[in-house]
């Protein structure tokens, strides 16, 4: 227990010297070293939310390991894998509710979740061939497909408290992935 607070505590003073570093240059290459100053511009490009970004980067020890290109791959390959947890949680409380005012909104998640994935996968592929502004295209289209989902789920009972935060993190994640996208097609 004590560990995990430690872990938060230096989380959040890592995340807010990264974002209390201000660097000078504003132009990317697939190929700059990512720094803590490059993370910290990428990160407080609107729309991202900034603490969010810095709090989910700057812990893994592969982000500081990459370029610019290679980060992108990694937001995409780990917003992938969540959004792969998503769809078997969505699954999961579709198959398992007693409430039958939620089956409809549960299968409207794992609908856009699939179509999700099939976005990001995308996103992966663009990237890859060094196609950036499709690659930031297709994460902002992989974000919009689960919109239904969280239309569906709002102001509904007996929803888990964990399902709208799990929505919420992957939204943020597919921003991060079309805005650092999107830096590279510039």
């Amino acid at each position: 227990m004590a560990f995990s607070c430690v872990t938060r505590d230096l989380i959040s003073v890592l995340a807010l010297l990264l974002l209390s570093f201000t660097p000078s240059s504003s132009s990317f290459s697939p190929r700059d070293k990512v720094t803590i100053g490059v993370l910290a511009q990428l990160c407080a490009k609107p729309p991202i939310y900034d603490h969010f970004c810095a709090g989910w980067l700057a812990p893994d020890p592969e982000t500081f390991n990459l370029d610019i290109s290679g980060l992108v791959d990694l937001v995409l390959q780990k917003t992938q894998l969540f959004a792969y947890k998503n769809l078997a949680m969505m699954k999961g409380l579709m198959r398992t509710t007693n409430d039958p005012r939620l089956k409809a909104p549960y299968t409207t998640c794992v609908t856009g979740y699939e179509s999700a994935i099939k976005a990001i996968e995308g996103a992966q592929t663009f990237a890859t061939s060094k196609s950036y502004k499709l690659a930031s295209q297709a994460a902002s289209k992989s974000f919009d497909s689960i919109s239904s989902c969280e239309a569906n789920l709002k102001g509904q009972q007996n929803v888990p408290a964990y399902v709208p935060q799990r929505n919420l993190m992957y939204g943020r994640m597919c921003t991060v992935d079309s805005v650092f996208s999107s830096v590279l097609s510039s």
